[in-house]
């Protein structure tokens, strides 16, 4: 169990059963593209044009592509060996500074992580999707699956986590995700966290590999990208790498692409939390 100074969420306890992550809604499933239609207001066409021109000059056997917003100051260029792609599904933590005002200070991220390496474009395989599903799959995610968190709500937020067991198992024993598109679920890898200082940590399962990070660079997201849940918007893309703690292993580096919500939104009290669900690529590097 994780301490509870781990997390700043404010939430009523309460206990919930591990079980597999469920579908939001129905649909034909049979092969690893997500076959249905973009979602209204999705980063779909910005996102992937962007990744398609970032990886058009690229050889066939370079491997998947980190992806552009397609305009504006972008992320640096990746260095080091690319160790796993993630899609993570959780929830973004903010504190009210006043009432009736939109909550600016961030104060953490819940997210499971779970591993679609083998779908990016240009991995090797069958299995590799097309540009526009693999720029989708953020959004699919978000919008078709639960949230792989104990969420207890409460009277500000319906989407706050119970603080002393935000996670639905175990380090290790989370269900994989199964989504109508995909032939086979996704597997879950890894936890991402704020530690009890405050530290955004990236924790795989493999126990080899944990990225204690701090910020380096940011962009905002693409202007079309899903706005979420809420509808309050897509947060930024990201470069984040080790903090010098000493206490990551395995990892140097990690990029959030392809964001789906997340972003704050108008509070009614001050010295609240308000969680708003998100979803996001995270690209590892060594």
């Amino acid at each position: 169990m994780l301490p509870q100074t781990l997390f700043v969420v404010a939430s009523a306890l309460t206990a919930v059963t591990a079980g597999p992550v469920r579908k939001r809604c129905s649909g034909s499933g049979g092969t690893p593209v997500i076959s249905s239609s973009p979602l209204p207001g999705s980063s779909t066409t910005a996102s992937a044009t962007a990744s398609s021109s970032a990886s058009a000059s690229a050889p066939a056997t370079a491997g998947p592509t980190l992806p552009s917003t397609g305009s504006g100051t972008q992320l640096p260029t990746p260095s080091g060996q690319l160790q796993h792609i993630v899609v993570g599904h959780g929830i973004q933590n903010y504190t009210c500074a006043a009432p009736d005002s939109t909550a600016s200070s961030a104060t953490g991220a819940l997210a499971v992580l779970y591993d679609i390496t083998d779908l990016a474009p240009g991995a090797q395989g069958k299995s590799a999707m097309t540009e526009t599903a693999w720029s989708s799959l953020s959004d699919q995610v978000l919008h078709k699956t639960d949230l792989p968190l104990n969420i207890v709500g409460n009277a500000l937020t319906k989407y706050a986590a119970d603080v002393l067991a935000p996670f639905k198992a175990s380090p290790g024993a989370d269900a994989d995700l199964t989504m109508d598109g995909l032939s086979a679920p996704l597997k879950a890898i890894g936890h991402h966290y704020f530690d009890a200082a405050g530290v955004p940590t990236f924790d795989l399962f493999s126990g080899t590999q944990k990225l204690v990070a701090k910020k380096l660079n940011d962009t905002a997201a693409p202007a079309g990208a899903d706005k979420g849940l809420l509808d309050t918007g897509a947060v930024a893309w990201l470069r984040l790498g080790d903090n010098g703690s000493g206490a990551s292993r395995g990892l140097a580096s990690v990029y959030r692409v392809y964001t789906s919500g997340g972003a704050s939104i108008a509070c009614s009290e001050a010295n609240t939390t308000i969680s708003v669900p998100y979803t996001a690529q995270y690209w590892f590097y060594a």
